[in-house]
């Protein structure tokens, strides 16, 4: 239910038809509000052409691309979870690299951010969200579909809109998707089979897409393996809704993603924070968004080939941990998380499977459980955990053998501190996982990392109109800090080919504002009426690693970039520096050193040539983003 929940603030708990914490006759209210606002973009001295942009992006082949349009200006108006049927001619041919745009611009007033997917042959291949004003634009590495990207397909984007003229949300969105791909050697490894997963799990539109909640905690797929796969791995997409928006912030706290195959535990999957353009604060994401905003750069794939001796029929099932326990300490059932997934297989039917043996099974999976102690500070909160899972199998084929192994291991912990005005809030989620492949061909792959998020946040609201009816206004004030990370690293190899990806982002966000809302629905949706005070300053910083021996550049990234906001006239805010630099590297496996691309710099101004609040001086600005 995401579409509903945009945009969150903490408030001071004093409307009675939200949910309580209780510890030995102690309340503690903690209230979430959605908030939009109509907010006037002023694009007087803005530079480049985007309004907002994802930090990651990439440093292509030195080649002309292949441009294929997807769709160009494709309006979302009530358009909820129904999807275009785009249907795609892509063109034959070797492409070493393939990349996609998604470009978004909201008009015609008022609107929310909202979830964006595309699917293609009910695939995902994108997972983000739009920024509540002005356009946006994310590319995402899609080499790994090449074999999916092939004739005749169905793009699917999804834009999750809702148009309420009563309340003044008008906004529609126009959205841009443009494939390039890149003639050259197709890299070696790739799956050339995809199954989507969750199909019609809460709508019947035939795209992978499921919402679990504490009425529904669980989901289970039916799939047949075709005889002659040798690889498989699931790779799924998150993101939490309703008032699981912002899960970490809740008690319980933890959250953990659970994927069973045929009932044994085959994987963790340990969901990033994503706050989308108006959450929390929605002025710290003016004009720059937080991390995996925009586009996920950070979907799990988790290794299920050892549980391919388990035979072709496959009852995959996918739940969320604490789900129930929230419903229960919180008395509200609306805790959602959307998910999306894809199984990828690599076949070869000229090999068919005739037999296999899993040789280890273990998995151990553990959680406190919340625990609650009262302070004279307000309620602490902590909950830990750690699981470890161990799969080994023999699998025999026609022409050879195959041994398959897959560790995975985790740790979670939550801390907060809460009372009826005031939230501190700390999760950090560390993952590792370890498989390899050895016999008729070589593979291994690892991802490890982990998502550090740590908040602070006071507010104060009082009603100013009756609450007893929707809708009704508040005054409202709050201030507070956010700090987050990503650290996610992913290496792959197949048959001597190598491919890996490091990310490094980290962002801090700090800041306050006050005004009038309008809450316009029972799950706290509200507008801002009228802003009276506003200050925010968010700084991110990236490095994004990318090495492949596919002939394709191997690259270092480099981003860092500060924005603020200090006006209630006034609230696109601006960026105060903009810098990107791209350092060539050398390919996997060799020496000799890539020349480096010059470091370059870039500009967002607004009309002040110095901000009065963070005294920094604005430097000379120029475009460095080839906008297609």
């Amino acid at each position: 239910m995401k579409g509903f929940l945009l945009v969150i603030i903490l408030v001071l708990g004093v409307i009675p038809f939200f949910g309580v914490t209780s510890l030995a006759g102690t309340q503690a209210q903690i209230v979430f509000y959605n908030v939009t606002g109509n907010v006037h973009l002023s694009r007087q001295g803005v530079d480049p052409a985007y309004y907002s942009f994802e930090g990651v992006s990439y440093l292509p082949p030195n080649v002309t691309p292949v441009k294929v349009t997807v769709a160009q200006n494709l309006l979302f108006n009530d358009s909820a979870w129904k999807p275009y049927y785009l249907h795609v001619e892509i063109p034959n041919g070797s492409y070493s690299f393939i990349l996609m745009n998604v470009s978004v611009k909201e008009e015609n007033g008022t609107q929310f951010d909202r979830p964006l997917y595309v699917f293609v042959n009910g695939i995902p291949v994108f997972w983000g969200s739009t920024q509540e004003i002005g356009n946006s634009t994310a590319s995402v590495d899609l080499t790994m579909y090449e074999n999916l990207l092939r004739g005749n397909v169905t793009f699917e984007p999804v834009l999750v809109n809702f148009y309420d003229a009563k309340v003044n949300i008008t906004g529609v969105y126009l959205v841009n998707i443009t494939l390039l791909l890149y003639p050259g050697r197709e890299p070696q490894g790739l799956p050339n089979r995809f199954i989507p997963l969750f199909v019609n799990g809460t709508f019947h539109y035939n795209y992978s897409y499921v919402i679990l909640s504490p009425t529904l905690d669980s989901f289970t797929s039916q799939v047949s393996i075709p005889n002659g796969t040798y690889r498989m791995t699931a790779l799924l997409y998150e993101e939490g809704g309703g008032l699981d928006e912002f899960w970490y912030s809740n008690e319980p706290a933890t959250r953990e993603i659970t994927l069973h195959y045929n009932g044994l535990l085959a994987s963790i999957i340990p969901p990033y924070e994503t706050i989308y353009t108006g959450g929390l604060d929605l002025f710290w994401w003016k004009p720059m968004p937080s991390i995996n905003t925009l586009a996920f750069h950070t979907p799990y794939q988790a290794d299920l080939t050892p549980f391919l001796a388990m035979g072709g029929k496959v009852n995959l099932t996918i739940s969320v941990t604490n789900l129930v326990t929230a419903e229960q300490i919180n008395h509200r059932p609306s805790f959602d998380w959307d998910l999306s997934g894809v199984l990828m297989l690599w076949v070869n039917q000229s090999n068919p499977m005739i037999g296999g043996k899993m040789i280890m099974a273990y998995s151990k999976f553990l959680d406190s459980s919340p625990i609650f102690q009262g302070g004279y500070s307000g309620i602490h909160y902590q909950e830990g955990g750690s699981y470890l899972l161990k799969y080994s199998s023999i699998l025999n084929f026609l022409h050879g053998q195959e041994i398959a192994t897959m560790t995975q291991s985790g740790s979670f912990s939550a801390l907060q501190t809460f009372n009826n005005i005031y939230e501190l809030a700390y999760l950090d989620e560390s993952f590792n996982e370890i498989s390899q492949e050895t016999g008729i061909y070589s593979s291994s792959m690892t991802i490890s990392g982990n998502y550090p998020v740590y908040l602070q946040i006071s507010a104060f609201a009082t009603p100013i109109t009756p609450t007893n009816a929707i809708p009704y206004n508040l005054s409202y004030a709050q201030n507070g800090s956010i700090s987050l990370g990503a650290n996610y690293q992913y290496n792959y190899t197949f048959n001597g080919f190598t491919s890996s990806q490091s990310l490094k982002e980290n962002l801090t966000a700090q800041g306050g504002f006050s005004g009038i809302l309008e809450v316009i629905n029972s799950y706290g949706g509200a507008v801002l009426v009228k802003l009276t005070s506003n200050n925010a300053l968010t700084e991110k910083q990236l490095s994004f690693i990318y090495e492949t021996s596919s002939g394709v550049p191997s690259f270092k990234e480099g981003f860092s970039a500060v924005a603020g906001q200090n006006s209630s006239v006034n609230s696109t805010g601006y960026y105060l520096k903009v810098q990107k630099t791209f350092n060539q590297l050398p390919d996997p496996g060799t020496t000799t050193p890539e020349p480096t691309v010059a470091p370059q710099e870039g500009y967002h101004q607004n009309t002040l040539a110095v901000s009065p609040l963070f005294d920094r001086p604005f430097r000379n600005r120029w475009s460095l983003f080839p906008f297609l």
